[in-house]
C-alpha cells in the first residue's frame, strides 16, 4: 500500500510540476519532418527494403576483386593464392566438421548382392561414414574389369541414383552420365540428395506436418547451427572421395553432377583439390534473381565474395566441362493440403540463358 500511495504521489507531483510540458513536447530533430505519409506504412516499408536488398545484391559482385589476392605464376601458385578464399568459403557453407573415418558398407539381405548387373559392371546398394550421425547412401557401380577411374556422380535433388545409371524411368539414356561412366571402366558412386518433396516435413514430437520441401526442413534447422544443407551434402562427396583415396589401386578421382548436383561438385571441386577431374551440367551460371532461389540454396555473405564463376576459379583447371543442359525445374512449395500446415518459404528454379553461363 505504501508502495502503490507513493508513486500516485509521485504522478501527481510529475504532472503538476512547471517542467512537466517540455516531457510531453519536443522541437523537430533536425532533418526530419512529420510522418503524415497516407496509405499503408508496412508495405512502404517492405518495398524500401526490397529497394534496398537490390541495389545492394546487384552491387555485391562488384566489390568481390578486393578479396581476391591471386598469384598466376603457375597452377601451384594459384592454389596456394586462393587457399584463405577456400577457407571462407568451407566457413559460408559450413563444411567445417571433421569427417568420419573412411567407411563403406554393402546394403541388402546378402552381402555384397548386387542389385543390378550387366557384362561390364555390376550395381550395388550402399552407405559410408560422413559425419558421426551422418552417412550417406546410394549406389555404387563397380566395373568387372580394370578400373581406371573413380568418379562421384551426383544428380540433381529431384533425380534417384536408380534414374541416373538406368535401373529407372525418368532420365533419358544420354543424361544417364553413371552408367556411362561405369561402362567406360570408372567405379562409380552415387549418393541420394534430399528432395523437394514434403511428405516427410513433420514432427512427431509436436504433431505437425508443413508443406515445406525436405531441404527446406533440412536447411532450416542446420543454418542456426552454422551449417548448410548445400555443405552436408559437399561433406557426402568428400567422404567418398576419402574412400576412393584410402583404396589399394590408386586411380584418378572424378567428380560429376547435374542440376542441384552440380552445386554440390562445383562447391566440392572448389574446396578439395583431390578431385582432379570436375563436370558441371545444368548449373552454372550467373544468377542475379538469387533471392527467387529456394530457401536452401540461401548461404549467408557469399555473394560479396563467390559467384559460379569464383567457384569455377577455385577449381580450375580441373573444372573440365561446363554443360549447357537445361537448368531442373522448380515451380516452388506445393500448397498446403488438408492436414498438412503452410509455412514453406517461396522460391523457384528455372533455366539459364547460355548468354549468363
Amino acid at each position: 500500500m505504501k508502495t502503490a500511495f507513493n508513486l500516485v504521489l509521485f504522478v501527481i507531483v510529475l504532472s503538476s510540476a512547471p517542467s512537466a510540458a517540455p516531457l510531453l513536447s519536443a522541437d523537430p530533430l533536425p532533418n526530419t519532418r512529420p510522418l503524415t505519409d497516407d496509405g499503408n506504412l508496412s508495405a512502404k516499408q517492405v518495398a524500401g527494403m526490397h529497394k534496398y536488398l537490390d541495389r545492394a545484391l546487384a552491387a555485391a559482385p562488384k566489390g568481390r576483386a578486393k578479396l581476391w589476392a591471386t598469384d598466376q605464376t603457375s597452377a601451384e601458385a594459384f592454389s596456394t593464392s586462393v587457399e584463405p578464399n577456400r577457407g571462407r568459403l568451407r566457413k559460408a557453407l559450413g563444411v567445417i566438421d571433421a569427417r568420419s573415418a573412411p567407411h563403406l558398407e554393402y546394403l541388402g539381405a546378402a552381402e555384397r548382392a548386387a542389385v543390378a548387373q550387366t557384362e561390364r559392371y555390376q550395381v550395388f546398394a550402399v552407405r559410408w561414414a560422413v559425419l558421426p550421425g551422418v552417412d550417406a547412401e546410394g549406389l555404387l557401380l563397380e566395373p568387372r574389369g580394370k578400373v581406371v577411374g573413380a568418379v562421384v556422380a551426383v544428380p540433381d535433388a529431384d533425380q534417384t541414383p536408380e534414374q541416373l545409371v538406368g535401373l529407372a524411368p525418368g532420365s533419358p539414356a544420354i543424361s544417364q552420365f553413371a552408367r556411362r561412366l561405369a561402362e567406360s571402366g570408372c567405379r562409380v558412386l552415387v549418393p541420394t540428395l534430399i528432395d523437394r518433396q514434403d511428405a516427410l516435413s513433420a514432427s512427431a514430437k509436436l504433431g505437425r506436418t508443413t508443406n515445406q520441401p525436405h531441404r527446406e526442413f533440412v536447411h532450416r534447422m542446420a543454418y542456426e547451427m552454422g551449417r548448410t544443407l548445400i555443405g552436408y551434402e559437399v561433406q557426402k562427396v568428400l567422404a567418398a572421395v576419402d574412400w576412393f583415396s584410402a583404396a589399394k589401386e590408386k586411380v584418378p578421382v572424378w567428380a560429376a553432377g547435374y542440376g542441384e548436383g552440380g552445386l554440390v561438385v562445383l562447391c566440392a571441386g572448389a574446396l578439395d583439390t583431390r578431385i582432379e577431374r570436375l563436370a558441371v551440367d545444368g548449373y552454372f551460371g550467373a544468377k542475379p534473381d538469387v533471392w527467387n532461389a529456394p530457401l536452401d540454396r540461401n548461404v549467408w555473405g557469399l555473394v560479396h565474395e563467390f559467384g559460379d564463376a569464383e567457384l569455377a576459379a577455385l577449381a580450375a583447371p580441373r573444372l573440365v566441362y561446363i554443360g549447357v543442359s537445361e537448368t531442373p525445374k522448380f515451380d516452388g512449395p506445393a500448397k498446403p493440403q488438408p492436414g498438412r500446415g503452410a509455412g514453406a518459404a517461396p522460391g523457384t528454379l528455372g533455366g539459364c540463358p547460355i548468354e549468363q553461363i
